[in-house]
């Protein structure tokens, strides 16, 4: 119900590379409207590496950029392949446990990276420049305006504080944590606490479940 507005959205008009990168939207979203925010994805081929370095190009694609592992990049198959065949990437398999006791949770929210442009470090983080940064947060803003969530769940510190400056009027409801592959996920803070519990308390408390 969301697709005809989003690929009204610049960065995914012109670009079937592009489109790849569009929003999960679970069948039930529309009920609790929880939208998980992930940093990037990230690219496994050197040859496909080479084709993104360029931000500038990247950025104003038609077509012309074609990728040989294009899986790498597809949110909707990425989301999928974890429900359906439980693939064991890190940030799906790390949260597994924070997310147990709410039933079909795939089903509930809404996924997406934060960065419009994959990693070029294979699964380590994601090195930006300022462009990225405001590209991302644009296409980002245009895309809360059509799904509209209620609740925003960053799982990447580094994409939540771009988003905390921007002053959003989302910005009410929004909460942010480690990435879950990182040893912060686990780890605990100064504060005794750990991203991992927060996170699970989080989702608890949005779907109602008792912890």
């Amino acid at each position: 119900m969301y697709d005809n507005k989003l690929l009204e959205i610049d960065f995914y008009k012109n670009s079937e590379t592009h489109r790849l990168m569009l929003p999960y939207i679970g069948s039930e979203y529309e009920k609790y409207k929880v939208l998980i925010v992930g940093e990037s994805h990230y690219l496994g081929e050197d040859d496909d590496r080479e084709k993104v370095k360029d931000f500038k190009k990247w950025l104003t694609d038609k077509n012309e950029i074609k990728l040989i592992k294009s899986e790498y990049i597809n949110t909707r198959w990425v989301v999928k392949e974890h429900c359906d065949n439980n693939n064991k990437q890190p940030f799906f398999s790390m949260i597994k446990k924070e997310i147990i006791n709410v039933e079909n949770f795939w089903n509930k929210v809404s996924f997406m990276n934060f960065f419009i442009v994959p990693s070029i470090n294979g699964s380590r983080g994601i090195e930006v420049s300022k462009d990225i940064e405001e590209k991302s947060l644009e296409n980002f803003e245009n895309v809360l305006n059509v799904i509209k969530p209620n609740y925003i769940l960053f799982l990447s510190k580094k994409s939540y504080c771009i988003f905390e400056r921007s002053n959003s009027k989302f910005l009410k409801n929004t909460f942010g944590f480690g990435h879950p592959s990182s040893p912060w996920w686990s780890r605990k803070r100064k504060d005794g606490k750990k991203y991992k519990e927060e996170f699970k308390e989080k989702i608890e408390e949005i779907f109602d479940k008792k912890i």
